[in-house]
């Protein structure tokens, strides 16, 4: 290996120790803090959703989160952002393909039939009627800035602008400044709540055993007429 090449690996370990040093427990969490939630949806899911079949995307989810704390830790946010997506797509992924064993087989064996997020939201509100009217209600009560944040972790991803492109710089410049780690972080919140409202627009009307988190958040995000709506929507009327 080149010395420059030497001399900027070993400038990048250091940046990466010096921050993960700073930072210790921090960020691990923040990202667990941020993404209760979610986790709360995700066991419930495995316990009362659940059917056997790819069931595997709900642990990736998990697992998922876990990168996201570690990238942060490290100060990794490209690889952070990419786990973040990727808690969507697998969500997302999983509502349809848990109910399609034959196409889930032919997935793993082919590598052939992925369900985009488009995809699955037509999946989704074809299947559940009132799924469209749910959203729409909690999107505007939401607290998150993005109304998807999966379109700007969507940009990230493809680089496609000057806002998301990679720069060229050393090694050591991977390790992100603190204030965009801490953007990330709240970044993890938003993908919580939107895939909570998804989960909840989705399986409102088993309201009575929802996580007791999403349950508290409704009532929290709702007022008594927006209460009174979305409740008028579950029963149909």
């Amino acid at each position: 290996m080149p010395d420059d090449f030497q001399r900027q690996a070993d400038d990048l370990a250091a940046s990466v120790a010096a921050h993960a040093k700073a930072n210790r427990v921090e960020f691990c969490k923040r990202v667990s803090e941020e993404a209760s939630c979610l986790l709360a949806w995700l066991e419930y899911l495995r316990t009362s959703e659940a059917t056997g079949v790819a069931d595997a995307l709900l642990h990736g989810v998990q697992g998922a989160i876990i990168e996201a704390a570690g990238c942060l830790t490290l100060g990794l946010v490209r690889p952070a952002l990419s786990s973040l997506r990727l808690q969507v797509d697998m969500t997302l992924s999983w509502i349809y393909f848990k109910d399609h064993e034959v196409e889930w087989d032919h997935l793993r064996e082919t590598g052939k039939g992925f369900q985009t997020k488009s995809d699955v939201w037509n999946y989704v509100s074809e299947h559940h009627p009132q799924f469209k009217d749910r959203f729409r209600l909690l999107e505007r009560v939401k607290s998150r800035r993005e109304a998807d944040p999966y379109r700007l972790l969507s940009a990230h991803i493809h680089g496609q602008t000057d806002f998301t492109a990679p720069t060229v710089g050393p090694l050591s410049g991977l390790v992100a400044e603190r204030h965009l780690c801490d953007e990330c972080v709240e970044l993890q919140g938003e993908v919580s709540e939107y895939l909570g409202d998804f989960l909840l627009s989705a399986y409102g009307d088993k309201w009575v055993s929802l996580p007791p988190c999403a349950q508290n958040e409704l009532e929290s995000r709702l007022n008594p007429k927006q209460r009174a709506d979305f409740f008028k929507v579950l029963g149909g009327g």
